[in-house]
C-alpha cells in the first residue's frame, strides 16, 4: 500500500502514515498565476494499491479537483487502485433536491468518483449518512465520537450534561455521554431554507456544566443559539465541540460572545481548534476495510 499526502490533508496523512510505520508520497502541488493546479507524483506507483489522504474542506472546489487530478493521474501511471480517505467530505448538505430545480451535489460528486474509478472512499461522520446505500462507491463512515470523548476526559469536567441537536444528534449525545458516564440530551433545530436563520427549542436537563456535540461548526448559528438557551437556563460552563470544524468567517468569536468556554474540534480539518486526532481510527477503518 502507498500512502499519499494531498495538498490539502498533509498533518493528518503524516499522523496516519506514523501510525501504519508507512512511508508517506506527498505530492508536489503549486498553483500557476491564473489558480489553476498543477499536480505531480514524485514516485512510482505502477502496480500499487494506493490511498489518497485529501479532505474536501474549503477551498471545496479548489480540493476537489485536486483529487480529480491526482486519481486520474495515479491510475494512468500504472496504480493497481486507488482509494480515498477524505476526513471531512464537502456538499454532503445537498444529497437531494429539496426545492425544484436544484442540483444534487453530493449525489454528482459520488459519479464523477466513481467514473474516475475510486474504489472507495473513508471518512470521518459524514453528513448524510443515508445516502450510502445509495452511493455507486462504497463509503466507511467513521464515527468520531469516541476520539472526542477520549480527550474531553482530560478535561476537569463537573458531572456535565451533553447536548446535541436533532435526531442525527441524540446518536451522537448519546455515544459521548455514556463514554463519560454522564447524562445526555438533543435539542431541535429548525432552518428556513431561503433565509438560513435557524431556531432552536431545548428541553433541557439542570446543570452547571454543557458539552454540545455537532458533527460540524459551520458558521455556528444553531450552536450560539443553544449556548445563549444553557446560558439562560444556569449553566456556567458550556464547551462547544464538533468533528468538523469549519468555522466560517467571525463564527469562532461569536461562539465565545455566546458565552462558550472553549471551541474543540477534531483535526479532519485544520483549524487553531483541532484539539484531538481522527488519525488512528481511519487507520483503523483501511486495515479492516483493506480487501
Amino acid at each position: 500500500m502507498k500512502l499519499i499526502a494531498g495538498p490539502a490533508s498533509t498533518e493528518i496523512a503524516y499522523k496516519m502514515a506514523s501510525i501504519m510505520n508507512e512511508n508517506l508520497i506527498k505530492i508536489d502541488h503549486k498553483l500557476f498565476p491564473d489558480s489553476e493546479n498543477y499536480i505531480r507524483v514524485p514516485e512510482k506507483v505502477e502496480g500499487e494499491d494506493v490511498v489518497i489522504i485529501q479532505g474536501t474542506h474549503p477551498p471545496q472546489d479548489r480540493h476537489l479537483i485536486q483529487i480529480f487530478l491526482m486519481v486520474d493521474t495515479l491510475l494512468d501511471l500504472g496504480a493497481r487502485s486507488v482509494k480515498l480517505v477524505a476526513p471531512y467530505l464537502a456538499y454532503t448538505r445537498q444529497d437531494k433536491r429539496f426545492l425544484d430545480g436544484e442540483a444534487i451535489s453530493f449525489k454528482i460528486f459520488l459519479k464523477i468518483l466513481h467514473k474516475l474509478k475510486v474504489e472507495k472512499i473513508y471518512t470521518v461522520n459524514i453528513h448524510c449518512p443515508w445516502i450510502i446505500p445509495e452511493s455507486p462507491i462504497p463509503i466507511v463512515d467513521v464515527r468520531g465520537e469516541i476520539p472526542l470523548a477520549r480527550y474531553l476526559q482530560l478535561n476537569k469536567l463537573n458531572n456535565p450534561v451533553v447536548v446535541s441537536v436533532g435526531k442525527k444528534g441524540v446518536e451522537m449525545a448519546k455515544m459521548v455521554a455514556e463514554a463519560l458516564g454522564v447524562r445526555y440530551t438533543a435539542a431541535q433545530s429548525e432552518r428556513d431554507r431561503l433565509t438560513g436563520k435557524v431556531r432552536v427549542e431545548l428541553d433541557g436537563l439542570p446543570g452547571s456544566e454543557a458539552i454540545i456535540v455537532d458533527d460540524m461548526i459551520s458558521t455556528g448559528g444553531t450552536m450560539i443559539e443553544l449556548i445563549k438557551i444553557l446560558k439562560s437556563r444556569g449553566f456556567k460552563k458550556i464547551y462547544a465541540t464538533c468533528i468538523h470544524g469549519l468555522l466560517i468567517g467571525d463564527s469562532a468569536e461569536r461562539i465565545f460572545n455566546a458565552g462558550a468556554e472553549k471551541i474543540i474540534a477534531s483535526d479532519t480539518i485544520p483549524n487553531r481548534y483541532a484539539e484531538y486526532s481522527v488519525a488512528e481510527i481511519l487507520v483503523k477503518a483501511l486495515k479492516n476495510n483493506n480487501d
